[in-house]
């Protein structure tokens, strides 16, 4: 099948937009007022052209941009706006799989065997993908699409298609549409393994993907080998569907970036038992899991894990989120905050969310 990537530009920025339109052309940051200890949660096209960046402290995106308008956001506009594109996705598709509140991959209808098929299908993928695309612009938000066979590089065209087209790549061309981009259009590549690998005179996707797992070793650690293959354009993770955008996750800032093991585990703990105590005092239980991991060099990425059976406890919540630690951080990259929730709630007593449910 076709997957689609949508990645909402600005997202936050356009939402405050769409509530005060004389905030239009101005330099908009989103995350708090300057001065305070906060960070950028997003920043207009006129800010970032400051030198304001998603994940800069706010004294420093105020010193860069002393004429931005600085504001906290409307979390609870931005999840209705979230809201209506779900439903617009799901018209034309029950396979919708959200990573965040900006940004979703999409399954689009699936290709048959016989090429001239293919063509028809991969045709009819595309009309389905720019129609989605017009139909998010009539609200009022500019989205970069990406259409491709796997998910890493439908994310890749979406990153080429900003700040608001749609990159098609055909089946079968994806090593040779990766081969001349950069490294940094890897998602989730170490800044410091990219600058090892240019050091080394790998400057190119095209050039990564021909190295032999010896030498990716060498340069990179154990990580190595997998990035060739996702410089070739394989990638085999399939949608997971997601029923709405998650909820909004709120970052623990750790005193200073860290690999300690240690130090992130104590925070998702401290994360987990404030967690928690929400839960319990509103006599709900949660179904998944979600653990965000905000690094050093400004990237999130963020796994859910469901629970084997609803609950409010401390140790089970904080169990969940150091199981999915290793799927987000290997050890090799400094962290900066950490941040964890939940989803599918389920509501019960106050008494009752002392304790976990029992199936029979």
């Amino acid at each position: 099948m076709l997957l689609l990537h949508v990645d909402l530009d600005s997202f936050f920025v356009a939402v405050e937009r769409r509530r005060n339109p004389d905030l239009a052309g101005r330099p908009l940051v989103i995350g708090g007022r300057p001065g305070g200890r906060g960070m950028v949660a997003a920043a207009s096209r006129e800010a970032r052209k400051c030198g304001v960046r998603v994940g800069m402290p706010l004294g420093e995106a105020s010193v860069r941009c002393p004429d931005g308008v600085f504001l906290d956001g409307s979390i609870d506009d931005a999840f209705a706006a979230a809201h209506r594109i779900d439903e617009l996705l799901r018209r034309e598709s029950p396979d919708i799989e959200w990573q965040s509140i900006d940004e979703v991959f999409v399954a689009l209808p699936a290709l048959h065997t016989l090429h001239t098929l293919q063509i028809t299908s991969g045709r009819k993928a595309i009309a389905i993908a720019e129609r989605l695309h017009g139909a998010i612009a009539d609200l009022g938000f500019d989205a970069a699409c990406g259409v491709a066979r796997s998910k890493l590089v439908a994310r890749i065209a979406s990153q080429l298609a900003r700040p608001c087209g749609v990159v098609h790549v055909l089946d079968g061309y994806e090593a040779r549409f990766l081969a001349p981009l950069k490294l940094e259009l890897l998602p989730g590549l170490d800044l410091n393994i990219a600058r090892r690998l240019r050091a080394a005179g790998i400057r190119r996707l095209g050039q990564l993907s021909r190295l032999s797992d010896a030498q990716l070793t060498l340069l990179a650690g154990r990580t190595g080998p997998s990035l060739a293959r996702q410089a070739a354009g394989i990638d085999a993770t399939r949608i997971r569907r997601t029923a709405l955008p998650p909820p909004r996750i709120e970052d623990r800032p750790l005193a200073h970036a860290t690999a300690d093991a240690a130090i992130l585990h104590a925070a998702i703990a401290a994360e987990a038992e404030r967690l928690g105590r929400d839960l319990r005092s509103r006599g709900v239980f949660a179904r998944t899991v979600t653990l965000r991991v905000r690094f050093a060099d400004g990237r999130t990425e963020s796994r859910t894990a469901t629970l084997k059976a609803p609950s409010a406890l401390d140790d089970v919540l904080a169990g969940a989120a150091n199981d999915l630690l290793p799927r987000l951080w290997t050890g090799d990259r400094l962290v900066r905050a950490i941040g964890v929730s939940c989803a599918g709630l389920l509501a019960g007593s106050r008494e009752a969310a002392l304790f976990p449910l029992r199936h029979a």
